[in-house]
């Protein structure tokens, strides 16, 4: 039962943090700007994000076991079709294509493993299934790192044995999907697949809205923000986003419920978003820093880049044990403000090496991020009653991928304008004629600087969020019985 689950996990979270260690080679490889390879990202991210809880919604009556399985032979497909991309337009179409199947494996797997194990083995077995996350985040960098210095093309043929295997231990290892059910149940899922045309309808708006805005994010520096393009894009992409929460308003069956986003829960998810918009700072910009900046191979910068992940692992179990002893909502804003500190340490990086500078930076981080991501999970989950787990299950993995999406595609844009406000012009690779490192260097500090008031401000939500569940813990004691 675990073993093809928790291969799907750690294939979809290896093609994050290994294809950024990729991207200086892209880059120098097809001779494209930052802005235009970090779509090798975006473009895989960007649809897990908007078509994660419509292929939730079609599990629930095309079976589960079924579209895990469609879902791993996507990814496996399509990973052979970026691995033979001659050119960065055809990988970022195979990328969007792998973020199909990753999306079809990441709607489901936990719901496939909740309904396989009795109630009192689901607290282990998801355990295990959020350890498979990590080791697919650990081990990604150094990963990724090796398999570049052979050839780019190696860190997607690696998928090709993993899916196969993960698809044949499906089929002999998780039980088929149950018949459908009576008469009664089938006449209220024909309702629900007529509420199902809305939420695809919902589901277009969103994918395309969120499209057209990472396109002005990424295309705003090279082509001015001020030009009528950039604007068009973002107000295209606004409007598309609005027309969204018209149709959710409006549905009886909302991919996004926006009225369970007015109370714990919404913070909790918002931030949720901000973690992993910080996280993926880090893992977008570190290896072009080191390998643009400091001259690290690939190799070495996916070594370093390990720091972050394993800082996080560490700090997970002691977050544990520690939010029963002082409260996680507690806990989780000490982890926003130990992140806030860290990036507060990478803001002061510069051209010149400094090795203990950007160690101690990430493992802040890492470790903050550690103690936050596992105690705000738990918020996540006390913030509803028990028959809307699936609710809080899938509000929360949205929010965390549109994080992902949202991060890289600021950074992206952040560094693009920065350096060329330093005077390095079009932001390009080192292997580029007119590289500057020293601009690359500032505006490496001044993304940091915006990260750290991000973390600082995310800190001050959760701190007000603990402020308040204690006023009104406080509260309920003190009010009389009966």
């Amino acid at each position: 039962m675990f073993p093809p689950l928790a291969i799907g996990v750690v294939m979809a979270t290896l093609d994050i943090s290994v294809v950024n260690i990729a991207l200086p080679t892209l880059a120098r490889t097809f001779g494209v700007p930052i802005t235009t390879i970090e779509w090798v990202v975006l473009s895989y991210v960007v649809t897990i994000t908007g078509l994660l809880l419509t292929l939730g919604r079609a599990a629930d009556r095309l079976g589960r076991r079924r579209v895990y399985g469609a879902g791993l032979i996507v990814f496996t497909v399509a990973s052979a079709l970026c691995a033979a991309a001659p050119g960065p337009r055809s990988l970022i179409a195979a990328r969007a294509l792998q973020g199909l199947g990753a999306a079809m494996m990441t709607a489901n797997g936990a719901a496939i493993l909740i309904a396989s194990f009795p109630e009192g083995e689901r607290g282990r077995a998801l355990g295990a299934f959020g350890a498979a996350v990590g080791v697919g985040l650990a081990f990604g960098p150094p990963l990724g790192g090796m398999l570049v210095r052979a050839s780019w093309r190696w860190i997607f043929l690696i998928n090709l044995p993993l899916g196969i295997l993960a698809l044949a231990q499906l089929r002999t290892r998780v039980p088929a999907d149950e018949a459908a059910g009576p008469p009664d149940r089938a006449s209220r899922g024909a309702r629900s697949w007529s509420a199902g045309a809305l939420d695809l309808a919902g589901a277009a708006l969103w994918c395309a809205g969120l499209v057209l805005v990472m396109l002005g994010l990424s295309r705003g520096p090279e082509a001015g923000w001020r030009t009528a393009g950039i604007w068009l894009l973002f107000g295209a992409g606004v409007a598309l986003l609005a027309a969204f929460f018209m149709v959710e308003r409006r549905t009886p069956e909302p991919l996004l419920p926006l009225d369970a986003l007015r109370g714990p829960l919404g913070a909790a998810v918002l931030l949720t978003g901000i973690s992993q918009a910080l996280s993926i700072t880090i893992g977008f910009h570190m290896p072009l820093y080191l390998e643009e900046v400091q001259g690290y191979d690939a190799a070495r910068s996916g070594r370093w880049l390990a720091v972050l992940p394993l800082a996080a692992l560490i700090a997970a179990p002691l977050a544990g044990r520690w939010s029963d002893r002082w409260g996680g909502q507690r806990l989780a804003s000490v982890g926003l403000g130990t992140a806030a500190a860290g990036f507060a340490v990478l803001s002061r990086l510069s051209a010149a090496p400094a090795p203990l500078l950007a160690l101690g930076g990430m493992t802040l981080v890492g470790l903050g991020l550690g103690l936050f991501n596992v105690t705000n999970a738990s918020v996540v989950m006390s913030a509803v009653p028990r028959d809307r787990l699936g609710l809080a299950a899938g509000l929360q993995s949205t929010m965390r991928n549109l994080g992902i999406a949202g991060g890289a595609a600021a950074a992206g844009a952040i560094m693009a304008s920065r350096y060329a406000a330093h005077g390095g012009g079009l932001l390009r690779n080192a292997g580029h004629a007119g590289f500057s490192t020293l601009a690359f260097a500032q505006a490496s500090r001044d993304l940091y600087g915006a990260m750290t008031a991000l973390a600082a401000a995310a800190f001050l939500i959760s701190h007000r969020r603990a402020g308040r569940s204690t006023l009104e813990a406080g509260a309920g004691r003190l009010k009389p019985a009966g």
